[in-house]
């Protein structure tokens, strides 16, 4: 039986060796080599081919990347429209070779639900011109390049090769009789230089583009239509139908304004689909500049029910940012005084809070509209770009921190602590506290309010004072509701000594305001600021002094003691005006006190390390601004971050909006905001569309965004 067993493992032995060798040649079959040609992916074949069958030496030659697409699946042009990325390559050529651009046909429109994206679908040729150097005789040339793209559905996939091709060396240039019908049919679709002249304007949301072209008058029964490909994005909504009409000077196309508002020239691809034997596709470069006129930007795409709600819940989160925790104080403490009331008055002070805060809103609001309209470039938290609103705002701080820590009384009930509550001043103090809590909001933009303020700011008044309300709704709607929450005096504490001492620990947050505007007056306007500060921060202690020490005195030294501290707080605030006359030293050093060596932002810097195709990331901040000097401490700021930056290669400006600058407004209002923070990353290939990063940064999510480019 021994024998029969050692036979039937010999044969065992022979399945599994040739089971072996077969999953090995089939393993080795199904492998792509690092360098291929073509790779074909489960939804792309892609292929790098030539022109020309040989290479002669300095003598430029095209080469293509040939697409086979997935059927119902499309790729991008060079700009992908409201989604989508374009494609990208990374030659690896010999020395002394170099390759052009990118050269793409006319896309066509995908409509994904409410947006538009522009690219490709079956079939597609990208074209490049290779320019050789010097070629040793008889040397082939080895071509290589990696390409990415992202192939979508309803799913995107991004997807990428490693292409390979080698070309023979020789005295002429031969075509290559395999591909010249590609080449042809593609050089068929890549866009003409327009024959006509084009001209551009604005008015209102409307982009027109006017073809000088009279003899297009009589041929629209022949145009079947007529579309318009910007090279970049946010100059025109892609998804907004566009409107063509015909006159005298020829053809004129009607496009909706995108959330641009630096539109300076426009550029695009302009194809004409006409009726003749058959439908014909014709397409034309297109660039001109556009006439100056006097524009608003808006995002039209976006309801107002939407813009209202967004404006809510920004107000709401508003509560939670820094620049408020002063304010909360304030709150705090009248909270702990209105068991002493009873409900119908805990409600009534409430209304009288939210009343402040509608009120105010509607004045900065109005303020800010009108400014505008008279041509000054200004946004959100605008007031502090002031040395004089600060320098009031450090005097008011502290005013209020001196009251609270008792050093004087005159003035408490106009900040909603009054000792009678039950009293009418307790409804004026709880109005001004509305006032005082959305100045002091102003340095910051909570989520979901900046777009709510960009759009605010380019309606007619009255709907962008709606939407201010509504933000300033929601900043008072949370105390509200604990005012009007049933049984809300019996969870809280009985009055008793503890509200003096309360009282007193609550001064330091206003103290610590006054520290922080006192810093950024000096970063405004130098040292001879901060001195004029903070002389009128002694004078005001004084007259709070003097006023409390006389109030229980004769009426001759009650007056005397109320005229005086009127005098030495008018002096005080004469001493802020000297804040506004002095010179700025410090604000426009960006890399003071950061890791961070902040280059200054300018328009001609980034243009520069744009055409450059340098990464940059563009941190558009303010020294007032809390919620930006959070963000950089705990985000930017951070070894991790930095280390991401430097592996990136990207280039870091800083926008300094401490003071006004019309340049920096003018890039806030590009991307539909009016105020900072805003984080800007630009990719290093111009056709991308740059990143938008959260208002509220982290370190990850700074480094999953560089992750991205």
């Amino acid at each position: 039986m021994w024998y029969q067993q050692r036979a039937g493992l010999q044969v065992l032995k022979i399945k599994v060796l040739i089971i072996t060798v077969m999953v090995s040649v089939f393993t080795l079959l199904q492998s792509v080599p690092a360098w291929a040609n073509p790779v074909k992916t489960p939804n792309v074949q892609i292929q790098l081919i030539s022109e020309v069958s040989n290479v002669q030496p300095q003598t430029p030659f095209w080469v293509g990347f040939n697409f086979k697409i997935r059927p119902g699946w499309h790729t991008y042009w060079r700009n992908p429209g409201d989604s989508g990325a374009a494609f990208k390559v990374n030659w690896k050529l010999p020395n002394g070779f170099t390759a052009s651009d990118i050269v793409y046909p006319y896309p066509e429109k995908f409509p994904i639900g409410p947006l538009m994206n522009y690219g490709y679908k079956n079939e597609v040729t990208l074209l490049s011109q290779i320019t050789p150097g010097k070629i040793a005789a008889g040397s082939p040339v080895e071509i290589q390049v990696n390409a990415e793209w992202l192939v979508c559905e309803k799913e995107c996939i991004p997807e990428e090769a490693s292409l390979s091709l080698k070309l023979p060396t020789g005295a002429t240039s031969n075509i290559n009789t395999t591909w010249i019908k590609v080449f042809e049919q593609t050089r068929r679709n890549i866009p003409k230089p327009s024959p006509w002249q084009a001209q551009a304007n604005i008015n209102g949301e409307t982009l027109n583009l006017q073809l000088q072209a009279p003899q297009l008058k009589g041929t629209n029964n022949q145009i079947q239509e007529i579309s318009f490909f910007p090279n970049e994005d946010g100059w025109i909504n892609n998804a907004a139908p566009q409107l063509v009409s015909f006159n005298n000077e020829g053809l004129i196309l009607q496009l909706q304004r995108g959330n641009r508002s630096d539109i300076h020239k426009v550029s695009g691809v302009l194809v004409v689909r006409e009726k003749l034997d058959t439908l014909v596709n014709q397409a034309f470069n297109i660039e001109t500049t556009v006439s100056t006129q006097p524009i608003q930007t808006t995002q039209a795409s976006t309801p107002l029910a939407q813009v209202l709600l967004l404006a809510f819940i920004g107000g709401v989160v508003l509560n939670l940012m820094p620049c408020v925790f002063p304010v909360l104080s304030i709150k705090a403490l009248g909270i702990a005084r209105k068991s002493q009331a009873s409900t119908q008055e805990v409600r009534l002070q409430a209304l009288a809070f939210m009343a402040g805060v509608l009120v105010s809103f509607g004045v900065v609001a109005g303020t800010l509209l009108i400014l505008r309209s008279l041509g000054e470039q200004i946004g959100w938290g605008f007031q502090l770009q002031s040395p004089v609103f600060v320098t009031l705002m450090a005097y008011l701080m502290f005013a209020v921190g001196l009251s609270l820590s008792g050093v004087f009384i005159f003035g408490a009930a106009l900040m909603g602590v009054g000792q009678s509550l039950v009293s009418r001043s307790g409804y004026l103090g709880e109005f001004f506290t509305g006032i005082f809590a959305t100045l002091i909001a102003t340095p910051c933009t909570a989520p979901f309010m900046a777009t709510a303020i960009g759009i605010a700011l380019t309606q007619p008044p009255l709907i962008a004072i709606a939407i201010f309300e509504v933000l300033g709704f929601g900043l008072a709607l949370p105390y509200v509701v604990i005012c009007f929450t049933p049984g809300l005096q019996r969870i809280l504490p009985k009055p008793g000594a503890w509200m003096e001492t309360f009282s007193q620990v609550l001064a330091f947050p206003m103290y610590a305001a006054t520290a922080w505007l006192v810093w950024i007056l000096t970063l405004q306007a130098g040292t001879n600021g901060l001195a004029a500060a903070l002389t009128g921060l002694v004078l005001i202690g004084f007259a709070a002094w003097f006023h409390q020490k006389t109030r229980l005195a004769k009426v001759f030294w009650q007056r005397l003691g109320t005229i005086g501290a009127l005098v030495v707080v008018g002096f005080a605030l004469t001493l802020a005006q000297i804040s506004n006359n002095t010179t700025n030293t410090v604000a426009n050093n960006p890399s003071q006190n950061s890791l961070i060596n902040w280059q200054p932002y300018t328009l001609v810097r980034l243009t520069e390390l744009r055409q450059a195709r340098k990464p940059v990331f563009v941190n558009f901040s303010a020294a007032w601004c809390v919620s930006c000097l959070v963000n950089e401490q705990v985000a930017l700021n951070q070894p991790d971050t930095i280390a991401a930056f430097k592996s990136k290669g990207v280039t870091l400006l800083k926008a300094d909006w401490t003071n006004r600058n019309p340049e920096i407004t003018k890039a806030l209002e590009s991307f539909g905001r009016s105020g900072v923070p805003l984080y800007v990353l630009y990719p290093a290939t111009n056709s991308d569309k740059p990143i938008i990063l959260p208002q509220s940064l982290s370190v990850s999510e700074v480094v999953n965004t560089l992750q991205r480019i």
